[in-house]
């Protein structure tokens, strides 16, 4: 059986190499794990990258999955990146990039129509 960590961690990977749906059900093994551990900010920190996976298999930062990827990093201190080497990061910086990303997407979708 795998700590919670290093199945984050395996999500992580999943996650930037844009296999979102493993990386889904590596969060939610994590998930597991650490709440088996009573680890709750390590929980919830796999719980925010678990909706970051769905919302991009469902279509991205255009997924309405997105808003509630918003609002979960508001409610997080740090949370790791989803760019190797994953390091903890305010977790505000990664909602601005979330959030320009998802800017970047609407303007792609813009210029294409």
């Amino acid at each position: 059986m795998f700590a919670g960590e290093t199945l984050h961690l395996a999500g992580l990977h999943a996650f930037s190499a844009r296999e979102y749906e493993t990386a889904v059900l590596l969060f939610e093994e994590a998930a597991m794990r650490y709440r088996e551990a009573v680890k709750t900010e390590a929980l919830a920190r796999a719980r925010v990258h678990q909706l970051m996976a769905r919302a991009c298999a469902a279509g991205g930062w255009l997924s309405p999955l997105s808003l509630e990827v918003d609002r979960a990093l508001t409610r997080l201190e740090q949370i790791e990146s989803p760019e190797p080497p994953f390091a903890l990061v305010p977790a505000h910086v990664l909602l601005a990039s979330w959030l320009a990303d998802a800017e970047a997407a609407a303007d792609e979708e813009r210029h294409a129509a």
